[in-house]
């Protein structure tokens, strides 16, 4: 991996992993974390493929196919742990604070 590429990828994974704990965390809305999220992730990825002197049909094809198979997968672990955590708090007759 060139230079360029390799800084890129290093912000990718901090979109990732800020994506997983702004859905955990609940720092902004559902919905507009993921849409943030995703185009990013897809942005990010196109970039990369650019960096590493791909034609730009196959840097746009893996920014959207990478991006968004990554950030799906994020959410749905995020989601996912954050679900159950809301069942347990509720299973324990604590009341979830949504904020």
């Amino acid at each position: 991996m060139q230079g360029m590429a390799f800084i890129l990828f290093a912000v990718f994974a901090l979109v990732l992993v800020g994506l997983y704990l702004a859905i955990r965390r609940e720092w902004l809305r559902p919905g507009l974390t993921a849409g943030i999220g995703v185009a990013l992730s897809i942005i990010l990825m196109a970039l990369i493929s650019l960096a590493q002197n791909n034609p730009p049909i196959q840097a746009v094809i893996v920014g959207v196919v990478l991006g968004a198979a990554f950030s799906g997968a994020t959410l749905a672990v995020a989601w996912y742990f954050h679900s159950q955590e809301r069942r347990a708090s509720f299973a324990q007759g604590e009341p979830y604070d949504e904020g």
